[in-house]
């Protein structure tokens, strides 16, 4: 979010106004619904509203990744959705596409690169469940493909690493940079944008449903909530979502010999096969390397004191630095149903 793009937010909403549709959040979420509301129907009036700036939240912060699979890997689509995982897979793909349609019809300068991701096994039982994955994976549409130690080595050289697998339609972006590209869309299709907004309770009035702020309120046919990780609007949905906390460092910009010595030239992602969710992935210019860390841990914050720790967990490189260059944490959240739990960084 230290970047010289980020726009002046808009004014809050100061006074009473009625629309057609109100929608709730202005992170990923929220910027896609008004913005496929709009385009779907021009003479839509739509409001949408933020508690901070637009993509303030994890929607800003998170690691860039932009990934086609709907249904949290491979394997756990396998063990759930069967029967349905190839259509799962091909609406993947499509939303994939359809995410590279907008950036593209609205030239956002998001850093936007289809490089790939590497997901690295560092244990020996890892191995096996990543080389036969691309087989498995085929039937169903899904292209992988496996890359053993020396190849794995060859394009990322960490002595932790045991082998990879690789897909090749994972894109990067920086996030921060596509969720205001969005907010520009909504705003040239005639989206109302009010930031620093906070939505404080929903209720009812003589068929439309009120939206009340601190300053102001929106009489609507039509809400749609985007607000994830923070507290719902909906209370029932509480007993749904649980914050957890996104950790992620930045080094310092490397020397040359370090950049030669740890590879990563094409600039794809990388993750491990672990559960924790660490995954790493470089600066646009490549001059610097980061670190993420997912945790249900709360209270504390990414800072020199772990900063080795995680790096050392990212592929077992020294850094000569005791400090990251930049270091913050933000929530995902995890939606908890009756059967099944998911995370997702929204």
């Amino acid at each position: 979010m230290d970047d010289g793009e980020r726009p002046e937010p808009t004014s809050a909403l100061t006074e009473t106004t009625t629309t057609d549709l109100c929608v709730i959040g202005a992170g990923f979420t929220g910027l896609w619904t008004a913005l496929l509301a709009k385009e779907s129907d021009p003479g839509l009036d739509v409001i949408l509203l933020e508690a901070s700036e637009t993509g303030n939240g994890a929607s800003g912060r998170n690691g860039g990744f932009v990934d086609h699979c709907l249904t949290h890997t491979f394997e756990n689509g396998l063990e759930r959705w069967p029967a349905e995982l190839s259509k799962l897979v091909k609406l993947g793909y499509e939303n994939l596409a359809g995410i590279e349609a907008t950036v593209k019809r609205y030239r956002i300068g998001c850093d936007f690169q289809r490089t790939g991701e590497m997901v690295m096994a560092t244990e020996p039982y890892q191995v096996e469940d990543l080389r036969n994955s691309p087989a498995e994976a085929e039937p169903y549409g899904l292209k992988l493909e496996w890359f053993d130690q020396e190849q794995a080595r060859a394009i990322v050289n960490s002595p932790i690493y045991l082998g990879g697998l690789y897909d090749p339609e994972i894109v990067m972006v920086n996030p921060a940079r596509l969720a205001w590209g969005l907010r520009r869309a909504c705003l040239e299709n005639g989206i109302r944008l009010f930031e620093r907004t906070q939505a404080t309770g929903l209720g009812e009035e003589a068929g439309w449903i009120v939206v009340r702020t601190q300053y102001g309120q929106v009489r609507t046919r039509k809400v749609a909530l985007g607000t994830n990780a923070f507290p719902p609007l909906v209370k029932r949905l509480n007993h749904y979502i649980v914050p957890v906390y996104d950790y992620a460092l930045m080094s310092e910009p490397l020397t040359r010999d370090q950049r030669a010595a740890i590879g990563w030239e094409k600039r794809m992602g990388i993750g491990d096969a672990g559960n924790q969710f660490h995954y790493y992935r470089t600066s646009a210019d490549g001059a610097s390397c980061g670190a993420a860390t997912t945790r249900c841990i709360t209270g504390t914050t990414a800072s020199g004191r772990n900063w080795k720790p995680i790096m050392n967990l990212m592929g077992g490189w020294q850094t000569t630095s005791s400090r990251p260059f930049h270091s913050w944490k933000d929530t995902v959240y995890t939606c908890l149903g009756r059967r099944n739990r998911y995370l997702f960084a929204l």
